[in-house]
């Protein structure tokens, strides 16, 4: 009897240990569980935080705003992976967002690249104000990627890209020196065949010029050449008077009036017409340069041409020849 009851007690005693070591476990168990749902949670907050500051940066329509944002970004990363209490999520949360950052800056600029780079074919064929400002945006690039430089870039992606820039920059600069060459040339080729141009017509100008003087002389100097005979007829006073000149002869008139007056005409080879107020008016030839003389002698007015060429008329009055 006694027995039994030192058993039933042995297994009571059992059963209570059992339930207390039980009952600790679970409570350790469901502390540990909350413990880490709270890390949990704690994370969640800590990712939550980081989206919605990322969606805020992403909305940033200034770049300048945007590269500033990435570098506060990457700032808050080291700083977390510093932490004893840092979660891998966390970790891998921020550098996830700064990669797709970097990439739109980068993708920006490459486009921009490409926008303004040109292949041998199209840098020969290209107008100059086109060229003028693929360069100016090659060099609005560089200054871009200046900034971006610690931020975006490492030190190798960074002198890769500025040296492909560097030397697009001076292939353009090269090829707008020799387009503003070979316009200075054309330039000055124009300048010269313009003043040609206006010394020969000023040369014409004055050949015409000078030709026309000279006609004028010669219109004024003596009968017009015709080499053709010359019939003459002439009225004096009352009384009319003919002639007749056939090339190198000599011909005479005659008529009456208060005067006498003969003339005689040599070598001529031309046409004209000589006029007197008191003499008459008869037609002659001759050849080039007209002379005439007048002589005053007892009422008898002498006339003489030699060698008459043109076609001018000569008059006196009263025994004088102006």
């Amino acid at each position: 009897m006694k027995r039994r009851k030192l058993v039933l007690i042995s297994l009571a005693v059992i059963v209570v240990i059992a339930a207390l070591i039980f009952g600790v476990a679970r409570h350790n168990k469901k502390q540990a569980e909350q413990a880490i749902q709270a890390r949990n949670a704690k994370v969640d907050q800590t990712l939550t935080a980081i989206r919605t500051q990322h969606k805020k940066n992403v909305a940033l329509k200034d770049d300048a705003k945007r590269l500033q944002a990435l570098a506060n970004l990457e700032t808050r990363s080291e700083a977390y992976s510093l932490r004893a209490d840092r979660k891998q999520p966390v970790i891998a949360l921020y550098k996830e967002l700064i990669n797709k950052e970097k990439a739109y800056f980068t993708d920006k600029n490459q486009k921009s690249l490409k926008k303004n780079k040109l292949t041998d074919d199209q840098l020969k064929d290209i107008k100059k104000k086109d060229l003028q400002a693929k360069l100016a945006g090659l060099n609005a690039l560089t200054d871009v990627l200046n900034t971006q430089r610690d931020i975006v870039y490492n030190d190798k992606n960074f002198k890769t890209l500025s040296t492909e820039i560097q030397h697009l920059s001076e292939r353009y600069a090269e090829r707008l020196r020799q387009m503003t060459q070979d316009e200075d040339q054309a330039s000055q080729a124009a300048a010269s065949s313009s003043q040609a141009a206006a010394e020969l017509q000023d040369q014409q100008s004055q050949s015409e010029q000078s030709n026309t003087g000279q006609n004028t002389d010669a219109s004024q100097s003596g009968n017009t050449a015709s080499g053709q005979a010359n019939t003459g007829v002439g009225t004096v006073g009352s009384t009319t008077g003919y002639g007749n000149n056939y090339g190198n002869s000599t011909w005479n008139w005659y008529g009456s009036n208060n005067s006498n007056y003969w003339g005689s005409t040599t070598g001529n080879g031309g046409t004209g017409t000589s006029t007197t107020p008191k003499g008459g008016s008869g037609s002659g030839s001759g050849k080039t340069n007209q002379e005439s003389t007048t002589v005053n002698n007892s009422g008898n007015q002498s006339y003489d041409t030699t060698g008459n060429g043109g076609g001018q008329a000569s008059s006196g009055a009263d025994g004088t020849n102006p």
